[in-house]
């Protein structure tokens, strides 16, 4: 079995670390109503964005409450400014509460504002490496995050997303060493394998990293700098693998994107599944959610919206894991040789390494001006499809 890392805190489960965040944010629920920031509302040119610091910096409040509302009803597809508001414009969710039971805080959004705009890497990420020594390879990975997403639930959202998926390309849960078992239309990494072969290009023992990272880069957003206004297209998480090679101790990518091998059509069958697979790890859909709003964030910053000095004082800060178990996956294949008696076995092995990057999107700048009107007089209208976000 896997060895416990949970027992001496630096792995936790995720109901267990929600379970701790539960109690320690009960205060900050009831003291902190709305959190607050500055905007500069400018436009950009080349690398600089020009504003006038009388006019076009304002003093606002992102009200929690309105998030959470905004979140309740709907899965976000757009944000413009008006007179340098922030408004939300959302869709139907993809999965009804009904369906599944997850977790959205209003905090969240905050956090996803800080790391995209004040955090020193200006994005949102976190990876499952492994560890310095070759001899603990096969033990456990390293944690780490980006954009100063640790120890909340945005940090932990990005985890157990990325270790679930292991899991499930793996067939194997990193824990308990117990296969993962789910009805219906559940395939593993191994089920697009061909059988192992005992051709030339086999080599024995043969061992293979594999790189899967959720990502936003091909999520396309469509943004209009005139108007101040952003609009997802498409879908907003994919799922890319590549294989890697351990150099002198360290993996280095290959940057080879093989579209035969099992690995690349597995990302296939999951990126198009996500959501099917969201109904037994409802943290999927979190991410799923939580990467709208980062794809959306990341585009307004070209539009010239820029936040800055968001507070995010007496903050409920709970440990995210540091370290997890390794998952290293060894296939075996026995062939008897019928000429002679010994029987040969051939094995082969992949350990599973990634995470999630939200840091970039595919930008469409469009003409968004008729949107923005349309999307004004809904919200005029008492329609719920629209919520203004700031105090």
């Amino acid at each position: 079995a896997p060895i416990d890392y949970i027992t001496g805190g630096e792995d936790c489960t995720y109901d267990s670390w929600i379970d701790k965040y539960e109690q320690k944010r009960q205060n900050y629920n009831i003291n902190t109503t709305s959190v607050k920031t500055k905007v500069i509302i400018g436009n950009i040119k080349g690398d600089y964005i020009e504003y006038d610091p009388q006019r076009d910096v304002k003093n606002i409040s992102i009200n929690l409450d309105k998030i959470n509302k905004v979140r309740n009803q709907g899965d976000i597809i757009g944000l413009f400014v008006e007179k340098g508001k922030l408004y939300v414009a959302i869709e139907e969710k993809k999965l009804s509460n009904k369906e599944i039971k997850y977790t959205r805080y209003p905090e969240d959004i905050p956090v996803l504002i800080r790391g995209i705009f004040e955090s020193p890497d200006h994005c949102i990420w976190q990876t499952i490496d492994p560890p310095p020594s070759k001899y603990d390879m096969e033990k456990y990975g390293l944690v780490y995050y980006g954009g100063m997403v640790e120890n909340t639930h945005v940090g932990m959202v990005m985890f157990e997303s990325d270790r679930i998926m292991k899991c499930l390309s793996a067939g194997y849960d990193n824990r308990t060493g117990k296969p993962i078992n789910i009805r219906g239309g559940y395939k593993s990494e191994w089920d697009f394998m061909p059988e192992i072969s005992f051709d030339k290009q086999f080599i024995e023992g043969g061992e293979e990293w594999h790189r899967f990272w959720f990502t936003t880069k091909d999520t396309i957003v469509q943004y209009d700098p005139n108007s101040k206004i952003v609009k997802i297209v498409g879908n907003p998480l994919s799922v890319k693998t590549e294989r890697m090679d351990m150099i002198n101790g360290k993996l280095e990518s290959t940057f080879d994107p093989d579209y035969s091998s099992c690995s690349y059509k597995w990302t296939k069958h999951f990126e198009s599944n996500l959501l099917s697979y969201a109904k037994y790890y409802p943290v999927l859909y979190e991410l799923y959610e939580l990467s709208r709003w980062t794809a959306l964030l990341n585009a307004i910053y070209e539009t010239g919206f820029i936040f800055e000095n968001i507070d995010l004082n007496n903050f409920p800060y709970v440990y995210t894991p540091v370290k997890t178990p390794m998952l290293v996956v060894i296939k075996e294949r026995t062939i008897e040789n019928t000429t002679e008696t010994h029987i040969e076995t051939m094995t082969r092995q992949i350990s599973l390494t990634g995470g999630v990057g939200l840091e970039e999107v595919s930008l469409q700048q469009a003409d968004l001006s008729q949107l923005k009107e349309q999307w004004l007089s809904q919200y005029k209208n008492d329609s719920p499809k629209i919520v203004c976000i700031c105090d």
